[in-house]
């Protein structure tokens, strides 16, 4: 747990302070006080929230300023940031609200909050140096009830808030009515003794009365006073005594009324420092828990140290290697110095060599086609000996050929002749025999 968790804590109590400011201001504004960023952005986005808060600390400006309800989101919060730069607040970028880190928007409400609780009971006295926004949130103070429609679970947009701006026509036409009566009370010093009845019947009226501005009120009372204390018998008309009594009543009214929300604000401020207290004591468990971890960082910075030792001796133990390897390269590079010079006497024999070769084998390229050019020139004679020969075959063999005709010819009429002989020699015996 360290100061990431501290501030997400902070954090967390600072959205929950919205959450209950706006809870308070707004019945509908249903929102769990543990909820999440996205949760609250998703409330405030469209920008209708923002206008009804304005709404709300100055009931009118829609109508006023902005012309009745917004039309989109951007234009929706954009007047609600012209409405806390015109209070001299600080607000916060659309892009915050719409996709970055809503810690901005909290902090704006949260100076939206402070603002209106410390600044909307105080006198108007100064009012020339502020702005005409501010002037016109603490002069329009009243006291009606808020009217308003709970709407259970979660909505968005305008069916979230429907229910509570259908009330706000009805608070105009009040604060139209307490405008009025606003002006009937602005009246000269000295002056109230000479209303007219149905004048001071106006301004006893309940409704206007229950309207009117606690500051002209009190106004009221002091002119009554003084103009009785300047007056020599001190006699005031029983109208006007009416119109005192009616006033200071109503003015004790709303003082107990001041007083009951005051008892209500300390309950909540003694509820909220008994959550602050409890708050606090879990910061002071992280804090003890942040002790824990310093003590185990302490630890870790002794291993560190042991460990830095470790590695000097390394570093020792590494320059003497790196000596000895120094060394070592030196050697290394004598060596490769003499190995390049026997490379440099072996490449030059070995082109010697190989001019050796080359001459050689040119020497007997030159012989072996020499011997090519012999080896061809009996290869012909060859051929001519191996023609002659077979052209002196073949007359050989047509000799012999007719030879052997001339052979077979013979051959045949001595066959011939011998048979003509037996024939004769037959007939011979034949004849011998026949004659004897």
């Amino acid at each position: 747990m360290g100061q990431g968790h501290v501030d997400e804590f902070l954090a967390a109590n600072r959205r929950a302070e919205v959450i209950d400011w706006l809870g308070g201001l707004l019945p509908e504004f249903d929102l769990p006080l543990d909820s999440s960023d996205e949760e609250l952005r998703e409330y405030l986005i469209d920008g209708t929230g923002l206008c009804y808060i304005a709404e709300k600390l100055m009931p009118g400006i829609q109508e006023e300023m902005w012309g009745g309800n917004a039309s989109d989101q951007r234009s929706n919060v954009k007047k609600f940031l012209y409405f806390v730069a015109e209070m001299g607040l600080p607000g916060f970028s659309v892009k915050d609200l719409e996709e970055g880190s809503v810690a901005s928007v909290v902090e704006c409400l949260l100076a939206l909050k402070d603002n209106v609780t410390t600044g909307l009971r105080q006198n108007i006295t100064n009012n020339a140096a502020k702005t005409p926004l501010r002037r016109k949130l603490e002069l329009e103070e009243s006291d009606e009830p808020v009217i308003s429609v709970m709407t259970p679970g979660r909505r968005s947009g305008e069916e979230r808030w429907k229910g509570h701006w259908d009330s706000k026509s009805q608070q105009r036409s009040i604060l139209h009515s307490g405008q009025k009566v606003h002006d009937a009370f602005q009246l000269k010093r000295a002056s109230y003794t000479d209303l007219p009845p149905a004048k001071v019947s106006e301004m006893m009226h309940p409704r206007s009365i229950d309207n009117a501005p606690t500051q002209s009120l009190l106004r009221v009372v002091n002119g009554i006073l003084d103009e009785s204390i300047e007056r020599k018998r001190g006699e005031i008309p029983h109208r006007v005594v009416y119109l005192l009594r009616n006033v200071v009543q109503e003015i004790e009214h709303r003082i107990a009324i001041q007083a009951d929300h005051i008892r209500n604000q300390n309950s909540i401020i003694k509820t909220r420092e008994d959550k602050y207290r409890s708050k606090i004591k879990a910061l002071e468990t992280l804090v003890n828990g942040t002790n824990e971890e310093n003590e185990m960082t302490v630890n870790r910075l002794e291993l560190v140290e042991v460990e830095k030792s470790k590695l000097d001796e390394k570093r020792k133990l590494g320059e003497q290697d790196m000596v000895r390897l120094t060394q070592e390269k030196e050697n290394a590079e004598n060596t490769i110095v003499s190995l390049q010079q026997e490379i440099q006497i072996l490449s030059r024999m070995h082109e010697q060599y190989r001019e050796r070769k080359e001459t050689e084998a040119r020497q007997m390229e030159e012989h072996l086609s020499i011997r090519l050019k012999e080896a061809e020139l009996l290869l012909t004679q060859s051929k001519k000996k191996a023609e002659e020969i077979e052209s002196a075959s073949q007359l050989k063999s047509q000799l012999w050929s007719r030879k052997a005709n001339i052979f077979w010819s013979f051959m045949d009429n001595q066959k011939l002749s011998i048979k003509v002989l037996l024939s004769v020699y037959s007939f011979l015996v034949f004849l011998h025999f026949s004659l004897f």
